[in-house]
């Protein structure tokens, strides 16, 4: 292959890559002879010519150029993506006051109000009357211990918070205070109360809230006859 040819099919090349090629109109001084090439006119004047190319574009076909396909969509599902669908859950929220008085634990719902002075108050006294029910020696019971256990306790939204899991969050809530040494038995104070806390296999009475007692002093007298039944005479 002469070089003429070797010069149009580099040419050719350049052109199926979009590369446009120029040479100088007269010789460079100092430089390399410029190879030049005639431009082969076409044999029938009467048809309609191409558009001029620069000079020394070759005037062989060019090589068809490589279309680019379709993207190619990968089978792995996006990172981003979810991949399951979340179940909306309605999560219950409460709250729970846990009274550590005497030799029971005193556990009741809170409302919209938290707890008062005057609820502690009372309950510290229905725990005074049980043990000098029992006959205990001991004067006075000590100042009352108050906890409180909140549901929800987080605000992940990938962990169940369904009204299952709030049961068992109550229920290991319970268990550690009734067990701890010279807890007899639990008292739940409330309707609301007793719908959260399950059976636990302790000693459990139900009587009214503090906070109705407080509002109904008439209610006292029907709460003492139920704690008189956890009372064992020493």
């Amino acid at each position: 292959m002469d070089s003429g040819s070797q010069e149009l099919r580099r040419l050719a090349y350049l052109d199926a890559l979009g590369v446009d090629t120029y040479v100088s109109r007269g010789q460079l001084p100092g430089a390399a002879p410029t190879l030049r090439l005639a431009i082969v006119r076409p044999a029938h004047p009467e048809q309609s010519e191409s558009p001029s190319e620069p000079v020394g574009r070759s005037s062989a076909p060019p090589v068809p150029r490589l279309k680019a396909g379709p993207p190619v969509r990968s089978s792995r599902p996006d990172s981003g993506a979810s991949v399951t669908a979340v179940t909306s859950v309605d999560v219950p929220r409460f709250s729970l006051t846990a009274i550590e008085a005497g030799n029971w634990l005193w556990v009741e719902e809170l409302a919209d109000m938290p707890l008062t002075t005057e609820q502690v108050q009372l309950v510290k006294s229905m725990a005074g009357a049980l043990a000098h029910a029992e006959g205990s020696v001991e004067s006075a019971v000590p100042q009352p211990q108050v906890l409180q256990f909140d549901w929800p306790m987080h605000s992940n939204q990938q962990l169940d918070q369904g009204e299952e899991s709030a049961r068992a969050a109550v229920a290991g809530f319970i268990r550690r205070k009734l067990e701890k040494p010279g807890c007899r038995g639990l008292v739940m104070m409330g309707v609301g109360c007793a719908q959260r806390v399950p059976d636990l296999g302790f000693q459990t009475v139900k009587i009214e809230s503090s906070a109705d007692i407080l509002r109904r002093p008439d209610l006292k007298s029907a709460a003492w006859q139920v704690l008189l039944a956890l009372v064992t005479p020493a």
